[in-house]
């Protein structure tokens, strides 16, 4: 039976495609040099240069094999002789490599170069470029076995290809940059967060690779604070059935317990059961099966996960076999009113109420794509209780509101052709499950949609409940959704709506303005309402 065939994308900043520092050995450290404390050096996995023979010391591998002896085949020797090959692939060796500094030896590579702007921070990387030496150390058992002694956990399995989406590690040598090619988070002074435009740029690499036929499944690496909101974005906008998973860890690739080597096989193992098909993108960690849409990292242990919206979100559970308990209730993937098939190549709305003249964005290249410039620009504003700043409920107290409406009308301002954003809407985080606020928000959210902007309200935190069907205003429900959720469907919405009418004087609508801007947000409503 030939093996599936999966893809694996790299996300940014992901932890289960980093490791800890190389740090120099202290079989290279001078007599001169800071040794490294500890009864043991440690090891990293290396390829040999060439060819070697060992003597292996019997009954070592584990402190009652001795004790076994009988049962061993004896030829008159205290040890194993074996040659060991580069083609065998990585061994776990001393560390030796120094840093060159002018001297005629070097220095040690210390995790304090990391913190030192004189050395470029160290001037290396520890995110991997793509996930193929992951998949390498895990098949060859760099940091554990399968359950039965074996290697090859992966391999067994399914072959794969491995795709830099927008990875966290960079060939900087052949031109790539910082920040613009790769999106990593260590060293601090380097981290990088990937754009809005890196949100098309996922879901046009994510779709283009699975709507060719030859993938079973995808799998995508992110850090664990943020794969909830793009597992989220390519359930959305990815028109695929087959299973799409994404994966995190709380520890480093390489480090004592890390969490994300189990989490890569068991979505593997998820792919390959079959159990996965119809489910749209789900997060798989700790041997849990999260729907993308609850998905939410709460600490950083492992763990750490949790479903949002407090009725499900936990689909299943690894096994074995793999199990799934729940299938979800809403639109997603194929299903999805707001993925790439759906979305026109290029928008036209009334910019507005009861004008002919049409605006026009570009949201697809011609080849199918999103295009860069076309993801919106949605702000999250929040209540706190206690915050009202004035006893009138006047708008103008909210300067932050205000300012994203300013922000907002400017952009637009400069037509679709300057390059500027000109989608922009706005999430209120309000009490819970009500999605309300103070008087004086909610008449600067009025205002914004009196703007043009769609203003969708949602409850504090995690909600554990919908927001009532009782329209405010001229805003719509979130559901029960979170802040960053609702952020990301509400992009993808306006990618397909566009914006709302706006009012020629937005503090004061007529009501032919409002009854227009109502019949929009009703648009926008069923899909929040479906998905």
């Amino acid at each position: 039976m030939p093996k599936l065939k999966i893809a694996v994308f790299s996300g940014p900043q992901s932890t289960v495609a980093n490791s800890p520092t190389l740090v120099t050995s202290n079989k290279a450290r001078l007599s001169t040099d800071r040794k490294l404390e500890g009864r043991f050096d440690h090891l990293v996995s290396q390829s040999l240069y060439e060819p070697v023979k060992v003597k292996i010391k019997k009954y070592s591998a584990h402190p009652l094999e001795e004790d076994a002896k009988s049962v061993y085949h004896d030829d008159g020797k205290p040890y194993y002789e074996v040659e060991l090959r580069p083609e065998d692939g990585l061994y776990l060796l001393p560390y030796v490599a120094r840093r060159k500094d002018g001297s005629s030896n070097g220095v040690p590579f210390e995790e304090s170069d990391l913190n030192n702007p004189a050395l470029g921070f160290g001037a290396r990387q520890f995110f991997y470029p793509d996930a193929s030496r992951i998949f390498e150390e895990i098949d060859r058992t760099i940091h554990g076995r399968d359950e039965h002694g074996e290697a090859d956990i992966l391999d067994r399995k399914a072959t794969f290809d491995f795709i830099r989406a927008i990875p966290p590690g960079g060939y900087t040598s052949k031109g790539e940059k910082l920040g613009v090619d790769y999106f990593p988070y260590k060293p601090p002074a380097l981290a990088r967060t990937p754009p809005a435009s890196m949100l098309a740029r996922a879901a046009s690499i994510v779709n283009a690779t699975l709507k060719n036929g030859d993938y079973d499944g995808g799998v995508w690496l992110e850090g664990s604070p943020t794969i909830e909101e793009t597992l989220f974005w390519l359930g959305l906008l990815v028109p695929s059935a087959i299973p799409l998973v994404g994966v995190a860890a709380q520890r480093a690739h390489g480090q004592i317990s890390n969490d994300g080597d189990r989490n890569i096989i068991d979505a593997v193992n998820y792919i390959v059961s079959g159990e996965g098909k119809g489910l749209g993108a789900v997060g798989i960690v700790d041997e849990q099966i999260f729907a993308a849409r609850e998905f939410k990292k709460s600490d950083d242990r492992p763990g750490g996960y949790k479903a949002t919206g407090g009725h499900g979100g936990v689909l299943g559970s690894m096994g074995p076999p793999v199990t799934i308990w729940y299938k979800p209730n809403y639109r997603h993937t194929t299903t999805s009113m707001v993925n790439i098939d759906n979305l026109p190549g290029m928008l036209s709305f009334s910019d507005f109420s009861g004008d002919a003249r049409q605006v026009t964005v570009k949201i697809k290249n011609e080849d199918g794509s999103l295009a860069p410039d076309s993801i919106p620009s949605v702000a999250i504003a929040k209540y706190g209780h206690y915050s009202a700043r004035d006893s009138k409920g006047s708008a103008d107290s909210e300067v932050d509101i205000l300012a994203r409406i300013s922000t907002a009308l400017s952009e637009q301002s400069a037509g679709a052709g300057s390059g500027v954003n000109q989608l922009h809407g706005l999430v209120f985080e309000g009490l819970a499950p009500y999605g309300i606020g103070a008087g004086n928000q909610i008449a600067a959210m009025d205002i914004a949609a009196c703007s043009g902007l769609p203003v969708v309200r949602v409850g504090r935190g995690d909600p554990g409940g919908r927001v009532p069907k009782n329209q405010i205003g001229l805003t719509m429900d979130g559901n029960n959704l979170d802040a960053t959720k609702a952020r990301l469907l509400l992009m993808a919405a306006m990618m397909k709506l566009g914006r709302l009418p706006k009012a020629q004087d937005p503090r004061n609508a007529t009501q032919h303005e409002r009854d227009a801007i109502k019949a929009k947000v009703q648009q926008f409503q069923e899909i929040f309402d479906a998905h």
